[in-house]
């Protein structure tokens, strides 16, 4: 289980884990060679990133790369970029049936991601919710997080301090103490991607 590695060799770093570290893991651990990166002046509040497949057929950027991509919005500051960067790059621990392979797949996410109804969501947008959480989960090792959460009750601590000491948005932090925290990443290591 690819992912469990993961979080458990991020467990036993330090406080900031350096993207490159973690990605490096991943290419080791998914057994991939590589992944590119693309800036596009793409519009982050449409748009923050996305992570395209070498197996899209419809993919010329993947074609030209020769590789998996990660498309970031160029007008993120560094700590968007990582989160994005380091979320996208949770993808590469997709089933098969979780991936965006066609326009009709991508056309489907982005309806279930601006709210649409949907009697059932797709596997598309379970994997886009599953990345969210493993990346935070990579990026706070638990007993850091449950020391911020011990100093964020006493008031030692706020939630831009926090944000500050791991480099994500601020307004991510919360959802580190949120109450079904622990059981969302227990599910996605039980499950196993």
């Amino acid at each position: 289980m690819p992912y469990r590695d993961l979080y458990e060799i991020c467990q036993k770093q330090s406080l900031h884990i350096p993207r490159n570290f973690i990605k490096s893991e991943v290419l080791r651990l998914t057994g991939k060679e590589k992944i590119r990166v693309v800036c596009t002046d793409s519009d982050p509040s449409l748009c923050r990133g996305m992570f395209i497949s070498f197996g899209n057929n419809e993919s010329n950027i993947a074609r030209q790369c020769g590789c998996d991509v990660i498309v970031l919005a160029r007008g993120m500051n560094r700590c968007w970029q990582r989160i994005v960067y380091i979320k996208e790059l949770m993808h590469l621990f997709d089933a098969h049936a979780e991936s965006t392979f066609g326009g009709h797949e991508f056309d489907t996410l982005l309806s279930e991601m601006s709210g649409a109804e949907t009697p059932t969501r797709s596997p598309q947008w379970r994997s886009e919710i599953k990345a969210f959480w493993m990346a935070l989960a990579c990026l706070c090792p638990e007993d850091k997080r449950i020391n911020f959460m011990e100093l964020r009750k006493s008031g030692k601590i706020d939630d831009y301090s926090i944000a500050l000491q791991l480099r994500i948005p601020q307004q991510y932090v919360p959802r580190l103490f949120q109450q079904n925290y622990g059981l969302i990443i227990q599910e996605i290591l039980n499950n196993g991607s």
